[in-house]
């Protein structure tokens, strides 16, 4: 069983260290303890070589800690553990909904730890099993660290399939020198954006199906008999499926891309007939008919969009393998993409432009 620690001062938060915690042989037992000064915390941490650490934000609330805060004992964490990568583990910040705030708009902390959570999504117990994949996958990269080929060993691509995933690209993470560098960057940049892998909203838009109509885990049951789903490092805790392994089933399906199937009652149409379903096609939120291309899911409101009617929203990409988040006209039109703290990228001002000043208005 894989051990962890949890720094927090409030006995009352014991509990959460059994939320946190998974049973079973290869499961997770996560230890709770206060606090003392950063030094000698992080000795004792990395004495005790844990395969999981979670820190509460701070402790402000507490006069005796009122000088702890985690984003410093993190970083002397990662700093010590890069003498040794065999050693490395995930860090886990955890803080009340009001402090996780404060640690959002700290943005050079980002990068030290691998999830953060709070204290409520804790207690509705749906992330244990997203921790427990975090040790695990961590496990997984320190044993491929010095092997050849570690990435398709990693991300678990076949030989045949590196063209289609930009496997070159993917090597970029070679320049990466720990294990929580890569856990990162493989989170942030793999799992948590639609590109070489989509979550569940995105294999819909891509398939034109709607989210709320019948038949849908039927549909997913069929993709896994399949193998469209992915099955690499972090899937455990991630769902995801491979895009191009879900455009061939398409084609394959279909006798013709999906791109080619224009709309996403065509698409719809095709996979109800060959598979036996009843799905109901996805509606545009611009158009408001199932009638549109429907490619993506907006990176601002989640909603099925099109590549016609959404925008590219402006941020640097770090790695080639990576593809543009998209906003929906709809959301340039209400202006909600600015609570989802997103920009639109310069070239696409002029249409952006005319959305806002009612040139083009949705059919809504």
């Amino acid at each position: 069983m894989f051990q962890g620690i949890f720094i927090d001062a409030f006995d009352h938060d014991k509990k959460l260290a059994e939320l946190m915690s998974t049973a079973g042989r290869h499961g997770l037992r996560i230890n709770w303890q206060k606090p003392v000064e950063l030094m000698k915390l992080a000795s004792h941490i990395l004495a005790n070589k844990p395969d999981l650490v979670v820190l509460d934000h701070r402790l402000n609330n507490e006069p005796k800690y009122v000088e702890y805060q985690a984003s410093p004992l993190a970083q002397q964490l990662r700093e010590s553990i890069l003498q040794s990568v065999t050693l490395d583990f995930p860090i886990i910040l955890i803080s009340s909904q009001e402090d996780m705030q404060t640690f959002l708009d700290n943005v050079t902390a980002h990068n030290l730890f691998d999830r953060y959570f709070t204290k409520s999504n804790l207690a509705n117990g749906s992330t244990s099993q997203q921790i427990l994949s975090l040790v695990k996958g961590y496990k997984q990269l320190i044993k491929q660290w010095d092997k050849s080929e570690r990435w398709s060993k990693v991300l678990a691509v076949t030989r045949t399939e590196k063209v289609e995933v930009a496997y070159q690209a993917i090597r970029e993470l070679d320049r990466l020198k720990a294990p929580h560098q890569v856990a990162h960057a493989i989170l942030r940049y793999v799992i948590d954006r639609r590109g070489l892998l989509l979550d569940k909203d995105n294999v819909l838009a891509m398939l034109g199906v709607s989210k709320s109509g019948q038949d849908v885990e039927a549909l997913f049951e069929i993709l896994h008999r399949d193998k469209i789903k992915y099955s690499g490092i972090f899937s455990e805790g991630w769902p995801r499926w491979w895009q191009h392994r879900l455009a061939d089933w398409g084609k394959n399906l279909c006798g013709k891309s999906l791109g080619n199937l224009e709309t996403a009652k065509e698409r719809v149409t095709c996979l109800n007939q060959k598979l036996g379903l009843k799905l109901s096609p996805a509606k545009s939120r611009w158009l408001n008919h199932t009638n549109g291309l429907i490619w993506y899911v907006c990176d601002s409101c989640h909603q099925p969009t099109e590549f016609n009617y959404s925008v590219i929203a402006y941020e640097p990409l770090p790695y080639r393998f990576l593809h543009p988040k998209r906003i929906c006209w709809k959301c340039i039109e209400t202006g909600e993409f600015k609570e989802q703290g997103l920009e639109t990228d310069d070239g696409e001002e002029l249409i952006v432009e005319k959305i806002q000043n009612g040139e083009i208005r949705s059919g809504t």
